[in-house]
């Protein structure tokens, strides 16, 4: 996501309302059984609000980790009064800290770690760099705040949202994991999509379709790296007659048509042969409004085309059947969140910035 935005001013002003108003948004309090001082953060995207499976699949992981605090924060939700967005993770940070714990894995519940929304994390999480107080050092990793620093406030500001440096106001020491990408416990998540709506495997095309980057050496590297591995065992676990993967890049109205218009042609190709599309979104929560806007090669070129290039005409002609998104039924999920944890634990590589000043 490499939008580019005008860089503000954000007074601290600014910011105690923008906290106030979280008050109004949902965050999850799970609480462990034990104690522990390891806990383990997972943040999700956000927006205007978070679909409630995205606390039910923590409540899931906290279920299956009973001695350590598990908590959540959004990492980019809308405040209502200002039309901004900022990071709620402060708050989960703050109970971290009443429960007394001194390090903490963050998860970032994102389908892939090359994009800038997990380097806005990397950032938050990371040391101030002398000199430089845009960037972080994030285990010798040189991250830089993706889109306008706030050098006054000390602030990342990234696709709408405002991020700030976790160790501003917390000595609790951080790691991140990568976010999902390829993980076999995911690809199981895809087949039980998929087979929910399979009727007949054998003449059935499965399409595994992902957000996608305006960039495109990270576009490529997703598809032909990650989602062409999920389409191989999808294919090889369910016995469908095919499953092909693409991205949408709906963010990028350039790159969308082109997107959008190679997904057309792979279910038009299908259902013209007799075959069952099934559409399986390889994203974490919404729907994506291509299912509802109409499809017009032209619409980028005029003002407004980021909101009505689409597919809806497919939709409403029945050529395909929309999946559930990934985070319903979250077992697999949460064995894959699991794993992470333990795995991040195990290598003890946490970030402390009080050594570092």
């Amino acid at each position: 996501m490499k939008s580019k935005i005008k860089a503000s001013h954000v007074s601290w002003i600014f910011f105690l309302s923008a906290m106030i108003s979280m008050n109004s948004i949902p965050v999850h309090k799970a609480i462990a059984k034990g104690g522990s001082d390891i806990g383990l953060l997972i943040i999700g995207h956000g927006y205007f609000s978070q679909d409630q499976k995205f606390y039910e699949f923590v409540n899931e992981v906290q279920s299956r980790l009973p001695k350590n605090p598990v908590d959540s924060g959004l990492h980019m939700v809308m405040d209502m009064h200002t039309n901004k967005m900022w990071q709620t993770e402060d708050e989960a940070i703050r109970r971290f800290e009443s429960k007394k714990v001194k390090k903490v894995v963050v998860i970032p519940l994102y389908m892939n770690t090359n994009v800038s929304t997990v380097d806005v994390i990397k950032w938050s999480i990371g040391c101030q760099v002398d000199g430089d107080p845009g960037k972080s050092n994030y285990l010798e990793e040189i991250v830089e705040c993706p889109d306008s620093y706030d050098s006054e406030n000390n602030l990342c500001i990234h696709m709408g949202g405002i991020h700030r440096r976790f160790h501003d106001f917390s000595d609790i020491q951080y790691i991140a994991t990568n976010a999902i990408d390829y993980h076999p416990d995911i690809s199981k998540v895809f087949l039980e999509r998929a087979l929910e709506f399979s009727t007949d495997k054998g003449n059935e095309l499965v399409l595994l379709i992902g957000h996608g980057d305006g960039d495109d050496d990270i576009d490529n590297d997703y598809r032909n790296k990650v989602l062409a591995k999920y389409a191989s065992d999808v294919k090889s676990m369910g016995e469908f007659y095919d499953v092909q993967y693409g991205t949408l890049r709906e963010d990028w109205c350039d790159q969308k048509r082109s997107a959008v218009e190679e997904i057309r042609n792979k279910i038009i190709a299908a259902y013209n042969a007799g075959r069952k599309v099934i559409w399986v979104p390889a994203r974490i929560s919404s729907w994506s409004k291509v299912h509802d806007q109409q499809w017009d090669p032209q619409d980028c070129s005029v003002q407004g085309a980021r909101d009505s290039l689409g597919i809806k005409d497919l939709f409403d002609a029945g050529m395909y059947t929309k999946a559930n998104y990934l985070l319903y039924k979250p077992t697999s999920l949460a064995d894959w969140a699991v794993s992470m944890f333990e795995e991040a634990v195990k290598k003890d590589q946490y970030i402390d910035c009080l050594d570092a000043k």
